[in-house]
């Protein structure tokens, strides 16, 4: 979950907007653990709007992914994760490919793998091997929710 600081707000006149738009110089994290930086497009058939949404859940990801529409969609996914997933020692920012879900034999979810681009793999379960009774879903793939 990202955190805002009240002395972090932007221009606090406009925070009363009807849109509820609000504005910030930062955010904070308050966990290490792998978020996602996703580009979004939004199309009204005359001009294209980028911008960037900083996720920083699966859920919220699966949140995203559903809302896609013909003139709302995912042009880019990256995956920030920390030293302690990545095994690197330090924050890195990778071209996301696939999220899955690893669940055990009763379809209760243990965690997730990441992959990103070079085949890297990541994990937040335990459980690093699919044997026993141990399955994946597919919540994200580069190649079925990016449109460009």
């Amino acid at each position: 979950m990202f955190k805002t600081s009240r002395n972090a707000e932007l221009l606090p006149g406009l925070s009363t907007a009807p849109d509820g738009v609000q504005f910030w110089s930062y955010v904070e994290l308050e966990m290490t653990w792998p978020w996602f930086y996703l580009q979004i497009v939004e199309d009204d058939g005359n001009e294209a709007f980028r911008s960037m949404l900083m996720v920083p859940s699966v859920p919220l990801l699966e949140q995203v992914i559903a809302a896609q529409t013909e003139h709302a969609r995912l042009e880019q996914a990256y995956l920030v994760s920390p030293g302690h997933t990545n095994e690197v020692g330090r924050w890195l920012m990778e071209p996301l490919l696939e999220v899955l879900s690893i669940r055990d034999a009763q379809g209760s979810e243990l965690g997730h793998q990441y992959r990103v681009e070079g085949d890297r793999t990541y994990s937040t379960s335990a459980s690093q091997s699919l044997g026993s009774g141990i399955s994946n879903h597919v919540i994200f793939s580069a190649a079925s929710h990016l449109r460009g």
